[in-house]
């Protein structure tokens, strides 16, 4: 087997290191799911963002994760 390519990406880091997950306050229909550590919290995040979605209604668990807290 021979290499062919490496691919390198930035990997999205909010900067005080910690998930930005919700709906945006100025932009409608936009939910943000930004975070370092996606694969180990991809099952969790992935759960609670389609219930926000779908139901409308928010998740006491993402309450630290809001975009808010950068206004």
């Amino acid at each position: 087997m021979e290499l062919e390519s490496i691919k390198v990406g930035m990997r999205p880091m909010p900067e005080d290191g910690y998930p930005i997950i919700g709906c945006h306050d100025q932009i409608e229909g936009l939910y943000l799911a930004v975070m370092h550590s996606a694969i180990t919290l991809a099952p969790v995040v992935s759960r609670l963002a389609a219930n926000e979605i779908i139901d409308n209604v928010l998740a006491d668990e993402l309450e630290s994760c809001r975009l808010s807290r950068f206004s």
